[in-house]
């Protein structure tokens, strides 16, 4: 989606942020390749390096050949092409901090992650202030398992840059429309969102490590700077509702999931952290009510989402006394997965598979009508 407004705020401590419109969409396919015929005749593949969260994108036709003759063809993309020899190249001129930038992404995207860190350690010793080589650096420590200080300190370096992305140097040897890369961003339990390696991207990436290390009020305060910005923007909203959540501001996530829709995983997610949100506040038949929203449209939604959702408002049903309608919830979630959480205990069909007669269970708090309001909503981020 391309960029048609930007904001700047102030986050404080001297700090700035410049926020923009992103696109989000839930990953589909198989893992590493995936094809897509569109409705215009156009035909995308996607080559991704499994784990990574990034993928090259090769669109095989614009749509303005023969439709008929391009939807009667396979699209094929063979899995073997190295999306590496597709970066552009260093002119014969280019400074050597240039080169071994190229050097940094060509080594990125291949997989190999010492070797991007080296040459994007080698560029910012000169330039730190270019924020790119400091998102591609926190994303490879974070492929090597490294320090989460270290990435923390790289993402922060993106979001107080001055430089917008993408900077001059991956605007080069990422041009868009030539060699597009897509990050994945955990948002919510269950639920990752795509989005570009841009500000939007680096700034709910260091929301999630700061909701990690326990630095959750900051985590709260860039991604309501980048909601104030975005406020349609499902993925944003999903991000701050679970944060707000985990805070137990309930107020909260009911305010920013106010006109939530089931309209795609993401809108499931929202719907039913609109849910928990409700039922710990005490208001229990809208907590149904956004529950219910959230199962309206099952069709190509995730599995595990749905399970999640169904089991909380059998819980919800149980703890207003409609025992018949939280049965039948709970019988749907026996025939797909009769081991799911406590299902088969509170059917009487016996002990979960696993366990020595009290079922086995994840962790989570349970819900009932004897019980404390709040319990739904600390699995509101579901987590």
């Amino acid at each position: 989606m391309s960029i048609r407004l930007r904001k700047s705020m102030r986050l404080g401590m001297g700090v700035r942020l410049t926020a923009s419109k992103a696109g989000f969409g839930p990953s589909a396919g198989l893992r590493g390749i995936w094809y897509s015929v569109h409705g215009s005749g156009r035909r995308t593949g996607w080559i991704g390096i499994p784990g990574s969260g990034l993928r090259h994108v090769k669109t095989m036709s614009d749509g303005s050949a023969d439709r008929a003759g391009v939807h009667n063809r396979r699209p094929t993309v063979p899995p073997s092409v190295d999306a590496a020899s597709l970066l552009p190249q260093p002119g014969f001129f280019a400074g050597r901090l240039e080169k071994r930038y190229h050097e940094g992404i060509h080594a990125f995207v291949r997989g190999n992650s010492e070797d991007a860190l080296l040459s994007f350690s080698s560029v910012l010793a000169h330039e730190p202030e270019v924020p790119s080589p400091h998102l591609f650096s926190a994303i490879a420590v974070g492929r090597m398992g490294g320090p989460e200080a270290m990435q923390i300190g790289h993402l922060e370096a993106v979001v107080e840059s001055r430089v917008e992305l993408p900077d001059r140097l991956q605007a080069k040897y990422l041009p868009p429309g030539l060699f597009n890369m897509w990050l994945t961003v955990r948002i919510a339990d269950r639920v990752s969102a795509q989005t570009a390696l841009d500000l939007v991207g680096a700034a709910l990436m260091l929301a999630e490590h700061y909701q990690r290390v326990g630095r959750l009020d900051e985590a709260i305060g860039l991604v309501q700077q980048l909601h104030a910005a975005n406020p349609a923007d499902t993925g944003i909203r999903l991000s701050l509702s679970a944060l707000l959540s985990a805070d137990g501001d309930y107020e909260g996530v009911v305010e920013v999931a106010r006109d939530a829709s089931n309209s795609n995983d993401l809108g499931v997610s929202l719907l039913h952290l609109k849910g928990g949100a409700l039922f710990a506040l005490g208001r229990r038949f809208a907590a149904l009510a956004a529950l219910r929203d959230a199962l309206a449209e099952t069709a190509n939604r995730d599995p595990e989402l749905l399970k999640a959702v169904r089991y909380h408002r059998a819980l919800a049903y149980e703890a207003v006394g409609q025992k018949k309608r939280a049965r039948r919830d709970l019988e749907r979630l026996f025939a797909t997965d009769p081991d799911y959480e406590d299902v088969r205990v509170r059917l009487g069909a016996g002990p979960n598979k696993g366990s020595a007669g009290e079922g086995r269970r994840r962790p989570g708090p349970t819900l009932g009508a004897e019980q404390n309001l709040g319990g739904m909503a600390e699995c509101a981020a579901w987590s």
